[in-house]
């Protein structure tokens, strides 16, 4: 009997099971192919994906040994325990980090395509609304560029330069889940960001990858792990940045009477009262004020055998610069994980998000509020002494703009925005190595926005009626995907496939009201049923899509040496008409580890890694106007047929039903060195992408009609160009420090475009109502365009002997003092044909700087970003240097021509616009060059002991800054200009300055507790 007991006992302890997971010691991510063995038996395995593994036990097992290439090995007494987590200390520093690839993980040794990461540790306590300007100057290739400084506002990404002259944003996915962009994540939840940059690694997402794609994976409890709870504070003030030189009241005053004098003409009697001549106001620093921001988030996290969770909850509140400008995000996470037996897991990853935020039009070249503070006279008071706003309603020499103060503290208005992101999914273990995949993704949001104005009697710009319009607006898409995934590993061999489908459905509604006229403006009868006019009223389904989705990844690795990635997919999109709705998207890569070879790393010791990788792949772009396939019809036309007059229905657009995909083809390759045990890494690639069946809206010669006219797949583009990174760790256990630079040299040419002459412009700017930026085909996209000048005309003479404009019918009334144009094609006259390319607003170089440093309990962060290589232009200088408007000027109006010699720059004082002297010209294009201190912050961590039984582990406290200074010869509010969205140009215009609202300097003290 006893030996029966014993057998028993013997075969169960035989049958025993450990599990857990092996990650790294410093990002926590998990770690696949780690060895894991029982010293002196065969009994072993390895790590999937994911880092989990799984092993069954010899009844003689006491210690369990894990090992893994680039990691320091350890061992480990199994004792009693039935889940064992091992974290591995990295001895190659960077080749072991576990990089999302899309639908699974590689590590960074085993990449053959070009992917860069950005650790949530990096860009944690950032005072920004965004996590996408986090980024700038940390990830190589990658430009943000923010157009608009207001609370809230999101910067454009541009991923290897602008590749069409669509919708050029990447694709960002948040666990698993398209997301839109990144304004409604708080940075303080994310873990990572993967930006997948060339085709073999976006490819596996096919249509949507063209320009990129950014990878979210929000941070997670750990299985096994004890409760732990994180609080994050930190509080801050902002201000403006610089201000721009203007003309005092004296000075303002001065050239005034001089525009007069000029012309021959009698001084308006205003310019003689004394009391415009009192400086009264700088309007730029009655609008710019103070803002502030405050955050507070705090974590949960934990697990044990069988469940991990994260509960987190966050606040950020943005006050802007300017009075009633804000940005309010409230979060909530929470996600978990749970296995159901040894083979099935299940999971949630749930966002919830409020967002509330308030801001003005700073675009507008007449009633832009910035625009506003540069152009209003400084003799009049922000108030009067009877408590009334100052206002320019004296005369019209005071400009028919209103008190921007004013603007700002009676415009009453607000958005709001409610969203759910969420995902389900299970996960079953079939075999071992293979893994079937389900996932459910929703997102959901309801946006909700209102804005009053009031009645204005008192101001130049009147308003007999106070106007409330509000608008409401519902989107949600549902996604479905299945997807196998093998992994395993033969010895010498490596092999992991996945392969799966993917549906995704999207839907939605708004409507809109408007009414005029409210007796009572009181603001808590601000609704809709109290206005007397319905102004308007509209509401529609917003267009519903679909795109369904094959994908199939495979990747080989033989002796880790010689590796192999081959993607597919495809995609067939509801935007298209049948028969063209399906795209193809192959690609692949191959890397060789050179340093493996024992021919190398015999005889070249102080190179510890060595890479060589190059791929090609086509991937698609989808981002375009909706159903332009189809002729869309309209009611409600009014036509007359003889006398009689009918009601119909009408074509508002023309049909295209061979529109179909943008596609996108890149080649790159990319050598990948490590210095000295990888303390010292260096990347260098090069890149070329080609943009063919570029969508671009058709030509319309020789039409008539209003019928608006859809795009066609005509276009080509290409960005090619380097991307380098270099970086070093170094120190002891008591200093540690890391550097790192990165630049990307990007050209960007327009390749195709109708035909040779044809070109697509912006929208028109200003009283001058001419384009600034033009796309031709050999050109880059958005070029400005207009006139070249050749100074000042200081004399009669040189205005008669100029061959410019020896047959130009305006030369009588050219003056001295006046611009001396080029006439670019020798007609002997200056028009529109002369006007010629003027720079490119795209930046030729992008680059960033990190440093980082601890030593002890301190620790100091450095992040700087800028660009070369890149032209601005000044459209505000364009206006605000234009002596015929009634406004203020720049201070610079002080060296205009005012006599022989006496300028040659700057032309004269008039009132006359018979030169257009400020015209769309090179005069307003600037060098847009510049190096900023993004982020620098120092900060310094209370120790354990300290705390005693307070169940605090450690606090940290810190000071930061942000914007802290920047260098730039750029003489506007900003160089950090992007594209004016709110001139409906998209990737049409680039780099005009229109007075948008300012970046701002932010300071913030924090502190983060750790439980």
């Amino acid at each position: 009997m006893l030996a029966f007991l014993c057998a028993i006992t013997a075969v169960a302890m035989a049958q025993r099971t450990i599990t857990g997971k092996v990650t790294g010691a410093t990002d926590g991510q998990g770690l696949p192919g780690v060895t894991i063995t029982v010293p002196g038996t065969s009994t072993g395995t390895s790590t999937d994906a994911n880092g989990v593994y799984k092993l069954s036990l010899p009844a003689t097992a006491q210690t369990l040994s894990f090992s893994f290439i680039g990691y320091e090995a350890q061992t480990v007494t199994i004792g009693s325990r039935e889940v064992i987590n091992i974290a591995l200390q990295s001895t190659t520093k960077g080749l072991g980090e576990v990089v999302v690839v899309g639908y699974g993980t590689q590590t960074r040794r085993d990449l053959t395509g070009t992917i860069s990461s950005v650790k949530g540790a990096d860009i944690k306590n950032l005072p920004v609304s965004d996590a996408a300007q986090a980024m700038q100057g940390r990830v190589t290739g990658v430009d943000i560029v923010r157009s608009d400084g207001q609370p809230g506002s999101s910067p454009s990404i541009r991923i290897r330069g602008t590749g069409t002259i669509n919708n050029a944003e990447p694709l960002v996915i948040i666990d698993g889940v398209p997301a839109g962009g990144l304004s409604d994540i708080n940075p303080n939840d994310i873990a990572s960001m993967e930006v997948l940059k060339d085709a073999s690694s976006s490819a596996i997402y096919g249509t949507r990858a063209a320009n990129g794609v950014i990878i979210i994976t929000s941070k997670k409890g750990n299985y096994g792990e004890k409760l732990k709870a994180s609080v994050n504070l930190y509080k801050g003030v902002s201000n403006a940045t610089r201000y721009i030189p203007l003309l005092t009241a004296p000075d303002l005053v001065m050239l005034k009477k001089e525009r007069y004098t000029n012309d021959g003409k009698q001084i308006d009697p205003i310019w003689n009262d004394p009391y415009y001549a009192q400086q009264r106001t700088d309007w730029q620093r009655a609008l710019l004020g103070s803002g502030q921001v405050t955050n507070a988030d705090v974590s949960l996290r934990g697990g044990n055998s069988t469940s991990n969770y994260l509960f987190s909850a966050g606040y950020y509140d943005e006050k802007g610069i300017i009075e009633n400008t804000y940005f309010k995000r409230y979060t909530v996470r929470i996600n978990s994980e749970h296995k159901l037996g040894k083979r099935l897991k299940v999971g949630e990853n749930l966002q919830l998000t409020y967002r509330q935020n308030e801001g003005f039009d700073t675009y507008s070249s007449q009633t832009g509020l910035i625009f506003s503070a540069l152009r209003f006279n400084p003799a009049i008071p922000v108030f009067n002494p009877d408590g009334s706003y100052g206002s320019s309603k004296a005369s019209n020499e005071l400009g028919d703009i209103n008190n921007p103060v004013f603007t700002a503290q009676t415009t009453d208005g607000w958005a709001k925005n409610y969203r759910m992101l969420a995902n389900v999914y299970a996960e079953l273990e079939i075999l071992d190595g293979l893994t079937l995949r389900g996932n459910y993704g929703y997102d959901g949001s309801i946006y909700n926005q209102s804005n009053f104005v009031p009645k204005v009697l008192d101001q130049t710009r009147t308003r007999d009626r106070a106007q409330l319009w509000n608008r409401s607006e519902s989107n949600s898409s549902q996604l479905s995907e299945v997807f196998l995934t093998y992994n395993k590993f033969f010895h010498q061999h490596h092999v992991t496939f996945t392969g799966g489908y993917s549906q995704q459905e999207a839907k939605g509604y708004f409507f809109k009201g408007e009414r005029w006229g409210f007796a009572d403006e009181s603001p808590d009868v601000r609704v809709l049923d109290n206005g007397n006019e319905i102004h308007d009223a509209s509401g529609n389904f917003n267009p519903q899509n679909a795109i369904a989705s094959g994908f199939v990844r495979g990747f080989y690795g033989f002796k880790e040496k010689y590796l192999l990635t081959v993607t597919f997919r495809a995609d067939g999109s509801s935007r298209f008409a049948p028969g063209k709705r399906w795209g193809y998207f192959p690609a692949f890569s191959a890397g060789w580890r050179v340093s493996d070879e024992a021919f190398f790393k015999d005889n070249v010791k102080f190179v510890s890694n060595l890479k060589i990788t190059g791929g090609w792949g086509q991937l698609g772009n989808q981002n375009v106007r909706d159903f332009q396939y189809l002729a869309p019809v309209n009611k409600d036309r009014r036509y007359n047929f003889g006398e009689s007059p009918y009601v119909g229905i009408w074509n508002s657009r023309l049909a295209n039903p061979a529109i179909t995909w943008e596609k996108a083809e890149m080649t790159n390759i990319s050598l990948e060195a490590g210095f000295f045990e990888n303390r010292l890494n260096a990347v260098i690639t090069w890149f070329n992408k080609n943009t063919r069946d570029m969508l671009v809206p058709a030509a319309a010669m020789d039409l008539h009609g209003t019928a608006s006219i859809p795009d066609q797949n005509i276009g080509q583009l290409n960005n090619k160009g380097w991307e380098l990174e270099v970086s070093y760790q170094g120190g002891n256990e008591r200093f540690r420090y890391n550097l790192s630079a990165n630049a990307s040299f990007i050209k960007n040419t327009v390749t195709r475009l109708y035909e040779s002459g044809s070109y697509i412009s912006s929208t028109n700017y200003g009283r001058q109502n001419q384009e600034i930026s033009r796309t031709y085909e050999g050109q880059p996209l958005a070029s400005f365009y207009g006139w070249k000048t050749n100074g000042i005309y200081q004399t009669q003479q040189e205005i008669d002997a100029d061959p410019f404009i020896a047959k130009d019918p305006n030369k009588g009334n050219i003056k001295p003092g006046d611009v001396r144009f080029v006439d670019i094609n020798g007609d002997g006259i200056i028009n529109e044909l002369d006007r010629t390319n003027l720079g490119d607003p795209n930046p030729r170089v992008v680059y960033g700087f990190q440093a980082g440093a601890q030593y002890k309990g301190f620790d100091l962060s450095l992040s700087f970003a800028g660009v070369g290589g890149i032209k601005l232009y000044n459209a505000d200088k364009m206006q605000g240097m234009d002596p015929t408007y009634p406004y203020n000027m720049y201070a610079e109006a002080l060296q205009r021509w005012h006599g022989p010699g006496t300028s040659n720059s700057v032309p004269r004082m008039s009132l006359s616009s018979d030169n257009s002297n400020n015209r769309t010209s090179d005069r307003f294009v600037e060098k847009g060059d510049y190096l900023s201190l993004r982020n620098i912050a120092l900060g310094y961590t209370i120790p354990a002991k300290v705390w005693g039984r307070t169940g605090i582990s450690d606090v940290r406290v810190y000071v930061a800054a942000q914007n802290l200074f920047i260098l730039t010869s750029y003489s506007g509010l900003t160089p950090q200009l992007g594209y004016n969205d709110a001139t409906q140009d998209g990737n049409r215009q680039r780099g005009v300055d229109v007075a948008a609202y300012p970046q701002a300097r932010t300071f913030t003290f924090g502190a983060t507790l750790n439980f």
